[in-house]
């Protein structure tokens, strides 16, 4: 708008706040109905509402500083009916402002994808009802500034995360003085999804050990690549075999072994002998233990006897409790205090133990 333009513009407002024939009397060919159709109300609206506090006709495009304005008023005025707060009272009126200026919406909605993320939780959880009322109760904003998330939202934020951290991590596994080490595992979880997890670790510039979970492609640290620590599954020679003739390796030379999986591996031989895979395979998925299961346990020698005793005692809620009486009793008598301090125990039962190097 020209200056001359909107100084007629100012003269019309600052008259009509004067006297009434000031009103009657603007510029030459301006009047008030050609301010608004003349488009006064869309950029130079700004001026009229922070100058003059001027709002847009009903029906009437508003400007920006109106829009923001409003909404601003309508939250305060939100806050106080929640609080039941007057907004009369300018004490009152200071506590609604101060809640809504004090309440960070995008720190909240980054706090709570953090939780989501690191408690490995559905993206539904944010959509849970009661957890909404529970940020509610805590703080009205949340629902007034329009916090809470949708489990689309929170996809797409943590995706978006997701892309501007990992420059950060490729950055990281470049600055490392010495070797980068590899582990990987897959399996399978319980809804069936096929899951392939990569870790590594080194030692950081400052001879700090650290260890990331990689899901970057582009980590572009072929040169730093050391040796790799993977459980004994024989498709892991495949694979390091692959991996070797990619990076410009031998694949055996890098391959190291799981600690725990060797040693689970070597106290299954010693109790079971050397079909000690077979052995499990053929009662594998038993939820039951059957009289054909019972007496190839029996077979066993001690070990298996053992399992035998601890599996009838934890289906039996009457040898449990009966084997609590009997700790129970036996700590009742001793003649420490130490030993009568004691609670009793129960039997531990074998498992299947998942090996994720």
């Amino acid at each position: 708008m020209p200056n001359s333009y909107r100084k007629n513009v100012c003269f019309v407002i600052s008259a009509a706040g004067s006297s009434p024939s000031a009103q009657r009397t603007p510029p030459p060919g301006l009047g008030t109905t050609g301010m608004i159709s003349s488009g006064l109300m869309s950029e130079d609206g700004k001026h009229l509402f922070k100058e003059h506090h001027i709002r847009a006709p009903e029906g009437k495009m508003k400007s920006s500083t109106q829009l923001k304005a409003e909404s601003v008023k309508k939250q305060h005025r939100s806050i106080a009916d929640t609080l039941t707060l007057d907004p009369e009272k300018p004490r009152e009126q200071a506590m609604a402002n101060s809640f809504v200026k004090n309440f960070d919406r995008d720190h909240f909605q980054r706090m709570v994808m953090q939780w989501i993320v690191k408690s490995n939780l559905s993206f539904l959880t944010v959509e849970d009802e009661d957890l909404q009322a529970i940020f509610n109760y805590l703080s009205p904003s949340v629902s007034i500034r329009g916090g809470h998330l949708s489990a689309d939202t929170l996809r797409t934020r943590i995706i978006t995360e997701y892309q501007r951290h990992r420059h950060t991590v490729i950055d990281v596994l470049r600055q490392p003085p010495g070797l980068i080490h590899i582990s990987f595992d897959g399996w399978m979880s319980g809804n069936r999804h096929t899951l392939y997890g990569i870790a590594c670790f080194f030692r950081d510039e400052h001879n700090k050990p650290r260890k990331i979970v990689l899901g970057v492609p582009e980590v572009s640290i072929t040169e730093k690549i050391g040796y790799f620590t993977l459980d004994n599954a024989e498709n892991n020679d495949t694979a390091m075999g692959a991996i070797g003739r990619e990076l410009g390796f031998t694949g055996a030379s890098r391959r190291g072994r799981c600690f725990g999986h060797t040693v689970n591996l070597s106290a299954k031989a010693l109790l079971f002998g050397k079909n000690a895979s077979a052995f499990e395979e053929q009662l594998s998925g038993a939820s039951a233990l059957p009289e054909a299961d019972w007496e190839s346990w029996r077979g066993k020698g001690p070990v298996g006897k053992l399992h035998n005793l601890v599996y009838d005692i934890f289906r039996s809620n009457r040898l449990m409790y009966l084997l609590r009486d009997l700790q129970q009793d036996a700590i009742s008598k001793a003649s420490s205090l130490r030993e009568r301090s004691r609670k009793p125990l129960t039997v531990v039962r074998d498992n299947n133990t998942c090996w994720l190097s």
